[in-house]
């Protein structure tokens, strides 16, 4: 093929090779898309309490996360046959436009329930942005130029790291936090419109048929049995809808893998291959994420007094010092990734700790370091893991690798939402909680993660010994 005889010529992919021409409009949309997706993360998490302390219900404060993960599930596992079926452009548009919708419904809310129900509206469209945009990665890129890309994806979050948290307090602190979701629309329907103008229109078979419907619904009820969790002070039921869940998402999976037109990799699940261990890392560093993130501005304005826009941008540490390490590792050699892998799970571990030993007695700028530990280790990790996961899919299953990273991802973080909100409900989080209670769910919380990190650190330990090993790796098909 003439790509492949073009990358024998140009070993070492250059910016301007994806910054320029046709290329370059690429990156630019799919930049933009990521930037949505991020944004509307940070800047929720900006304005939760305050979204809180206007409309109530504690309980549901992890719901607005965790629903949001579920509809980017179910966005990011649909997004292969929506594209197959309705061709990338629609596919690509309709993923903003239901973004579109989510924020405006939630901009119109009245409670609580109302809000994340449209979070998970958000988040089917968030999903679908960036499952196809790592879909595209796989497809219009050369295997040299990925990595630059995902870099480009990487300073996307970092630019929404710098913004969003500001953005969002610009709104929290006036207590409007109703603008937040209305001033992200516009940029949403420009993503359309572009989306619209430059991306392939060729149309798609039209079978809707064959989305996975049931696959994606055990994946979503699975995800939404975790986070009811936290909605119960029953041990015994919280206990059996953890359980249930566990049992539905590996449903989920046997269904899949048995599927004719999967959603992941067949050898997604199996911990003994290296596909499979890449996966399961992925899977444990998102609960981290998850576990460090979703409660940030709440203790740090409860427990430590500071203002919702200082608690934003402490919150943002951690995607800045992601995106700083993400440079590091943007043009690391095929050779080198697993050791990133391993080196960026032991930043996490290190981080859950100091996290957990400063959550409640301070000082904020000890806090302020664990987060940004916890940021460089994921940095240092994220990339080189959706190469590795690229790389090592069989030939016929590496555009679904490409599109399945961002919804296991997504499982892991509406997993580790979930699961924190349950471990911050145990510790006796509730509404009206004075900070002695909050404290307590807040060190429950954080000594949950360490659990996590541990066991994504083990995975990546494995992973590493067999890489050494001369002549023996772990391999996808093995």
């Amino acid at each position: 093929m003439a790509e492949d005889a073009q990358d024998a010529e140009q070993p070492e992919g250059s910016w301007l090779e994806i910054l320029t021409g046709r290329m370059g409009v690429y990156t630019f949309v799919l930049g933009l898309g990521m930037s949505l997706f991020a944004s509307n993360q940070f800047v929720v998490a900006t304005i939760m309490p305050t979204v809180v302390a206007d409309l109530g219900g504690v309980d549901f404060y992890t719901w607005a996360f965790s629903l949001f993960a579920v509809g980017a599930i179910i966005g990011a596992a649909s997004a292969g046959p929506l594209r197959e079926a309705l061709g990338v452009r629609l596919a690509y548009a309709g993923a903003g436009l239901m973004l579109a919708v989510g924020l405006a419904g939630a901009a119109l809310a009245t409670d609580m329930p109302t809000l994340v129900g449209f979070r998970l509206i958000q988040g089917i469209g968030g999903g679908g942005l960036a499952s196809q945009a790592y879909g595209l990665v796989s497809v219009i890129y050369p295997q040299r130029l990925r990595g630059r890309v995902l870099m480009v994806i990487s300073t996307v979050w970092g630019v929404a790291t710098v913004g969003g948290p500001g953005f969002g307090a610009l709104f929290a602190e006036p207590g409007l936090w109703r603008g937040a979701f209305w001033s992200l629309a516009p940029f949403t329907l420009l993503f359309v419109a572009l989306v619209w103008r430059y991306i392939d229109g060729a149309r798609g078979h039209g079978e809707l048929s064959e989305i996975p419907y049931w696959r994606l619904v055990l994946l979503g009820v699975a995800v939404l049995l975790v986070s009811a969790t936290s909605l119960s002070d029953q041990v015994v039921v919280r206990g059996a809808l953890v359980l249930a869940s566990v049992i539905l998402l590996a449903l989920a999976f046997v269904r899949d893998a048995k599927a004719e037109r999967s959603m992941f990799p067949r050898q997604a699940t199996l911990i003994n291959t290296e596909l499979g261990a890449t996966y399961w890392i992925i899977f444990f560093v998102s609960m981290c994420l998850t576990f460090v993130n979703v409660y940030t501005t709440y203790y740090l304005q409860v427990l430590h007094g500071v203002s919702p826009n200082t608690a934003g941008y402490l919150f943002a540490i951690q995607s800045l010092m992601w995106t700083a390490s993400a440079f590091v590792v943007a043009s690391i050699s095929p050779s080198r990734e697993t050791l990133a892998i391993f080196v960026g799970l032991v930043l996490v571990v290190i981080a859950a700790l100091g996290i957990s030993f400063t959550v409640e007695s301070g000082p904020v700028y000890a806090i302020a370091i664990a987060i940004g530990v916890s940021g460089a280790g994921i940095g240092l990790m994220n990339n080189p893991s959706i190469q590795r996961a690229m790389a090592v899919a069989p030939e016929a299953e590496q555009h679904v690798a490409g599109t399945s990273v961002q919804t296991i991802r997504n499982i892991g973080i509406s997993f580790g939402a979930g699961l924190s909100g349950l471990v911050a409900s145990a510790g006796g989080l509730t509404d009206g909680a004075g900070p002695e209670i909050v404290a307590v769910a807040m060190r429950w919380v954080y000594w949950a993660n360490i659990v996590f990190a541990v066991f994504g650190l083990i995975v990546a330990f494995i992973l590493l010994l067999h890489n050494r090993r001369p002549n023996s790796t772990l391999q996808a098909g093995d």
